[in-house]
């Protein structure tokens, strides 16, 4: 499962994108390889790679790792992870508004600090 990223207003297009793209679009933009990521959360090199190839399905206590070291907010990364409710009762319809606009916000910020904000 992929989300959209709001770098539309920034490169015209949505895009969609998963946990493994994220992370290596937050890894390049901050210079860094694979390996050094990898030495600063302590796995290997090859698990960064799974990871960002998407054919490895990080731990939540890895997604927390890596948003904290990379500036990734974690509800990006998490968002393939949480069970939406279904929006059958008022507090579940409540809850699921904002956990969208909360998901929106952070695409945001992490499109403006990606990508450069929008002039």
């Amino acid at each position: 499962m992929a989300f959209p990223l709001q770098s539309n207003a920034i490169i015209g297009i949505e895009s969609m994108l998963t946990i493994g793209q994220l992370i290596q679009i937050g890894r390049l933009n901050k210079k860094l390889s694979q390996e050094d990521v990898a030495d600063k959360l302590e796995v290997s090199k090859n698990y960064i790679s799974l990871v960002e190839n998407d054919r490895k399905d990080p731990s939540i206590n890895f997604l927390k790792s890596v948003s904290n070291f990379l500036g990734i907010p974690l509800i990006l990364l998490m968002w393939e992870k949480i069970d939406m409710p279904n929006g059958k009762t008022a507090s579940e319809r409540k809850i699921a508004s904002q956990l969208e606009k909360m998901l929106e916000e952070a695409e945001r910020l992490f499109s403006d600090k990606t990508f450069g904000k929008k002039k």
